[in-house]
């Protein structure tokens, strides 16, 4: 006896939910910073890739802030790692990049809460 399935549907049939249809409902400007001499341009939080982002809080708290920093300053992040850069400085960062993304304290940027 042979199984039946069903045909696979094809790209163009109808389907339960448009993902490419979905935008944004912030703006998603970057946030700029000035710190030791230099502009540094941080890619807006909703718009990175949330597989990396997952990636990198598997680490912890400190290796999400600090991949998050890699991940939105893209091909800046090699001079901004070389950077002396005091743990105070780091947190008001942080937090000043999470109010610019629209996140309050507490909040994580993977749970969309």
């Amino acid at each position: 006896m042979t199984t039946r399935t069903a045909p696979k549907p094809t790209d163009s049939e109808p389907f339960d939910f448009n993902l490419d249809a979905v935008q944004s409902e912030v703006e998603l400007r970057p946030f700029r910073v000035h710190y030791d001499g230099r502009r540094w341009e941080f890619a807006h939080m909703e718009g990175l890739n949330i597989w990396d982002l997952v990636e990198a809080a598997e680490g912890g708290e400190v290796a999400a802030m600090v991949g998050i920093f890699k991940i939105s300053l893209g091909d800046q992040w090699a001079g901004f790692r070389k950077l002396n850069f005091p743990q105070y400085k780091m947190k008001a960062l942080f937090t000043a990049y999470r109010k610019h993304c629209g996140l309050e304290p507490g909040e994580s940027e993977a749970s969309g809460s």
